[in-house]
């Protein structure tokens, strides 16, 4: 199988096996991304950077979906990362609604990208580098977002609960009508299915707790490097 075949095959395979020095590299990369996002979140170059990558592997990523006619029941954007992809990069302004995504972008590119779920293709296959490239552009576009418009009074728990079960609640019916698995709300990675009602609390409870957390550490953060910068100035 030539380079082309290899990148764009419809041909289901089995996941990539990476070796330990591939998934050490994920975790520079998931390094790298914060400490560039943080360090670079006035730069109007860098923010434009992570928007073009984010752009062209959304396109790419559909173009080949759409183009070969896969199924709806793989090629919609229904999965939660590339519903805060779109979010964060066509939505303007700050809401309660982008704050949410960029939480839930910041957690889920993280999660992802510790411990990736590849689809059974060979590597470098369009959907493998769409995975790495996308999380990554993901998390940067999140934590800009965080780094500079972070306000921890505009999401309360009350508004994570009612996003997230909503948000889930419409997934769960796009799964039913094209018998997907999107949002993992067939089959919750790690824990295993229990079933789809008690699937869908597992997940939605475990998204409302990770938002919250994430909220917590971008707030402890940003106000700690708010300290050091008086300190510095005194």
């Amino acid at each position: 199988m030539n380079l082309w075949d290899k990148l764009f095959t419809t041909q289901i395979s089995e996941p990539p096996q990476f070796e330990l020095h591939w998934y050490i590299g994920l975790l520079c990369l998931l390094a790298l991304t914060f400490y560039a996002s943080y360090r670079f979140r006035d730069k109007v170059a860098y923010q434009h950077f992570i928007q073009i990558l984010q752009s062209v592997q959304l396109i790419v990523l559909y173009s080949w979906y759409w183009g070969n006619l896969m199924p709806l029941s793989e090629s919609l954007p229904f999965y939660h990362c590339r519903i805060a992809m779109f979010v964060m990069l066509l939505i303007p302004g700050t809401s309660k609604y982008k704050q949410y995504f960029a939480l839930l972008g910041t957690f889920g590119a993280t999660a992802a990208l510790a411990y990736p779920l590849f689809d059974p293709y060979p590597f470098p296959h369009v959907t493998i580098l769409s995975f790495i490239i996308g999380h990554v552009a993901l998390l940067g576009n999140a934590l800009l977002y965080l780094f500079r418009n972070y306000q921890p009074s505009l999401l309360d728990l009350k508004n994570v609960v009612v996003i997230t079960f909503a948000l889930n609640g419409l997934i769960w019916v796009v799964n039913l009508v094209v018998g997907g698995d999107y949002g993992f709300l067939n089959k919750p990675p790690l824990v295993g299915s229990f079933g789809q009602p008690l699937n869908y609390l597992i997940v939605s409870t475990v998204i409302v707790i990770a938002i919250r957390l994430t909220g917590k550490l971008v707030e402890n953060f940003l106000q700690q490097k708010s300290e050091e910068f008086i300190q510095e100035k005194i």
